[in-house]
């Protein structure tokens, strides 16, 4: 290899070959531009060379002259018209504040439709285990589909598009037709799988598939997003396995690398020719409203609107995964978290449309009730993300399930994961189901 000194090197310049830090560290896939956040890291911590096998390429205009703004105008001006117009601050007292309080607007701003009026009445039939079975086995089936897409890719270099599409679509009608089983089964934890990858952008998908279909996206987009989503991460598997198998914290050195993997996945989509707007979402899908992001530190409206779906899609999931060096933490504290956004870091809009998805009690986390028992979280009430449906967990005559009202029964605590690994046991010990 050819050693390169770094203070030659200027933002946006790139080379024919992968960089490398040295034989065994990957800095920067061929074709892809060098920023001036990352020539600066390399003088901070002293790197003066770094060696590649090719040579110098010129460089076509960045993304950003898609726009400013056309990520989102390109995806679709109405929907993200409208989205900005729905956009309120999101605080998190208004939700999670006790005794008399006022109803919760609904997000959005025209009443609801009369199948909304009909399914907010309607009590939600107890939890069939068959179809819950049913439902896990689809979505295996699903993570094994990910799987076959992305082991294809690593040893073809190539995609089927036509198949993609005709997945993804069924995906999404699988989130629209089975819903409460499969928020459930991203929220249990004997449902992580070993493959990182896979197991993110899966659960991933699901989240943010939930999200546009709050936010009614037309069939098309819906598909667009749901496939940026599944492939957001598939420049990862150009990068150092270390990376992203590694059982502890990244060294700062090792962040620089994986924050090139947006880049990495934009190329290799636009060299397979998907569509704009999917590999906008993809390259952005780390960008924040504040431009605390990455890879360009893009702010607001310049960023496309299915990358702020993935956004906080991803954070949810990663927040509420486990990982190697650290335990998970609840959906229902991963919600807090995005909810609470301290830091303006996403939209608010689409914030509020993840709280009125999944509700502000997730459906699958056990919560502890004022009449003193025990229950899980089944369903999402239309209209009011603070009380949810919940069936009481007895392992004998099953209660039917029933809405928080909020004021005779009211939920005093989610259980933490040791609470809840404790009752499981019990329960099975018993000889009881759950339900």
């Amino acid at each position: 290899m050819n050693a390169v000194k770094t203070n030659s090197i200027t933002a946006e310049q790139k080379f024919s070959s992968d960089v490398m830090l040295d034989k065994d560290f990957l800095l920067l896939p061929s074709g892809c531009v060098f920023t001036g956040d990352q020539l600066k890291d390399l003088a901070d911590w002293g790197f003066e060379e770094v060696y590649t096998e090719g040579k110098t390429v010129a460089t076509a205009p960045a993304p950003q002259a898609a726009a400013p703004g056309a990520a989102a105008k390109g995806v679709n001006n109405k929907i993200a018209a409208d989205i900005d117009a729905k956009t309120e601050t999101v605080d998190v007292n208004d939700f999670m504040s006790g005794g008399d309080e006022k109803p919760v607007k609904q997000l959005a701003k025209e009443a609801p439709s009369k199948e909304e009026e009909e399914q907010a009445a309607a009590e939600p039939e107890g939890i069939s285990s068959d179809e819950y079975e049913k439902a896990k086995v689809t979505y295996k089936e699903f993570a094994s589909y990910i799987s076959s897409v992305y082991t294809f890719y690593a040893t073809n270099k190539s995609f089927n598009m036509p198949e993609i599409s005709q997945k993804m679509s069924e995906l999404c009608e699988f989130v629209k037709s089975n819903r409460r089983h499969v928020l459930r089964i991203i929220s249990t934890p004997d449902m992580n799988e070993k493959n990182f990858m896979v197991n993110h952008s899966l659960r991933s998908t699901i989240v943010a598939v939930a999200i546009a279909q709050r936010l009614k996206f037309p069939e098309d987009k819906l598909l667009e997003l749901a496939t940026a989503c599944m492939l957001h991460e598939i420049g990862m598997i150009l990068l150092p396995p270390q990376l992203y198998l590694t059982d502890k914290p990244l060294s700062q050195p090792e962040k620089v690398m994986m924050n090139t993997h947006p880049i990495v996945s934009f190329n290799i989509l636009k060299q397979a020719n998907f569509s704009l707007n999917i590999q906008l979402a993809v390259l952005e899908h780390h960008e924040r409203m504040n431009g605390s992001g990455y890879p360009r530190h893009v702010t607001g409206d310049k960023i496309s609107i299915y990358a702020k779906i993935i956004a906080i899609a991803c954070s949810f999931e990663a927040i509420s995964a486990p990982r190697g060096y650290r335990d998970e933490r609840s959906t229902f504290e991963a919600l807090i978290e995005l909810v609470r956004n301290s830091n303006r870091q996403y939209d608010d809009t689409i914030t509020k449309a993840l709280l009125y998805s999944i509700s502000l009690y997730p459906i699958g986390v056990y919560v502890y009730l004022s009449n003193g028992k025990i229950a899980q979280v089944v369903d999402v009430a239309e209209g009011n993300p603070k009380t949810p449906f919940v069936q009481v967990i007895d392992t004998g005559n099953a209660e039917a399930p029933f809405q928080i009202d909020g004021i005779k029964t009211r939920i005093m605590r989610v259980l933490n994961k040791n609470e809840v690994d404790d009752m499981l046991k019990a329960i099975k010990k018993m000889g009881g189901k759950g339900f």
